[in-house]
């Protein structure tokens, strides 16, 4: 893990005093930005992150639920909804037409499928090559196999991806950047919310070990992307690894217990081996990660880097100061179910 990435020490030092009307690329009119995954919480937080500077930006955000309430809560905001699907590549390219950017992020957790998420980036990048898009930025990961010698398919499915986007660029020229993204603090009221142990105590169940784990925010991540877009020439060809902060289990748990007064946490202990026999679909995968992130020594995310894309972005205990009610209401919606 780093703090710090000397390949961009000379870049931010020119533009430490340019903000995003400073850029060294011409905002005569607003670029078209392309978003895939809108709706969710990554190509949410990009597109409303753009929307909010219409003067630079217009907003594409694609997705297959055009008539969905976060579609529409989008629409509201200014942004254009088009209805297309990665597994249909005329659809993509009438998505895409005369478009300037695509953020794209691709999506395995639906079907579980790897080499399917991998043929619909596939087919999303040769769109946008097809259109002429000019910036094609990507939700990559490293190639986490090679690194660990087991299967992590959904970020493997990633590094393919982004394999081919290299390939590309060999051979067409392709102005591409990678973001390579740590632990969302979201999960922790979504996928990973904590569970109940007895009344009252509740256990945050990431088989860290004694691990460092990078986090951050995923809708300060669309900030990133803002800045990105703002001064894209700075970012062709660059892969950058974001993080806001660099938390143990103890470090975590602690946090947690500062902001609820009504609820204790603490840190099962679990073991990665055991996370793996865990009778859920995809609790291998997930214990592939976290063996990543755990190892550490081949995870770069730069926590310099991302403050000087995104200034305002949140320390877990910031997050949680703003957030809290998201994770409580997450325990009791758990709780009322299991009572029904």
């Amino acid at each position: 893990m780093s703090d710090s990435n000397p390949e961009f020490t000379d870049i931010f030092a020119i533009t430490s005093t340019m903000g995003c009307g400073s850029s060294m690329d011409s905002f005569d009119e607003p670029k078209t930005v392309v978003v895939f995954g809108a709706t969710g919480l990554l190509g949410g937080s990009v597109a409303r992150a753009l929307l909010n500077d219409p003067f630079k930006f217009r907003v594409r955000c694609v997705t297959r639920r055009t008539n969905s309430d976060k579609a529409r809560e989008l629409a509201e905001l200014g942004a254009v909804i088009v209805n297309a699907n990665l597994d249909d590549t005329k659809s993509l390219e009438k998505a895409l037409v005369n478009a300037d950017a695509m953020f794209l992020t691709t999506h395995f957790w639906e079907e579980k499928n790897k080499q399917k998420e991998i043929v619909q980036g596939l087919n999303a990048i040769d769109a946008a090559v097809s259109c002429g898009v000019s910036h094609i930025i990507f939700n990559g990961s490293e190639n986490v196999k090679k690194i660990i010698g087991r299967d992590c398919s959904h970020l493997d499915s990633k590094f393919s991806i982004e394999e081919y986007i290299r390939e590309v660029d060999k051979a067409l020229g392709l102005n591409y950047t990678i973001l390579r993204l740590p632990f969302w603090y979201e999960n922790f009221y979504t996928v990973f919310k904590p569970y109940k142990l007895k009344y009252g105590v509740y256990a945050l169940a990431l088989p860290m070990e004694d691990g460092i784990l990078d986090c951050m925010a995923v809708e300060d991540v669309g900030e990133c992307v803002y800045d990105i877009l703002c001064k894209p020439k700075l970012f062709y060809g660059k892969t950058l690894g974001l993080c806001a902060d660099r938390l143990s289990m103890t470090n975590i748990v602690d946090t947690f217990n500062k902001h609820f007064d009504t609820m204790k946490f603490k840190d099962p202990k679990i073991k990665i081996r055991d996370y793996e026999n865990f009778k859920f679909a995809g609790s291998k995968d997930l214990a592939a990660m976290f063996e990543f992130y755990r190892d550490g020594t081949s995870v770069v995310r730069d926590i310099k880097v991302t403050k000087k894309l995104n200034s305002r972005t949140k320390s877990l205990d910031k997050w949680l100061d703003e957030n809290k009610d998201y994770v409580e209401g997450a325990i009791r919606e758990d709780e009322e179910d299991a009572q029904t």
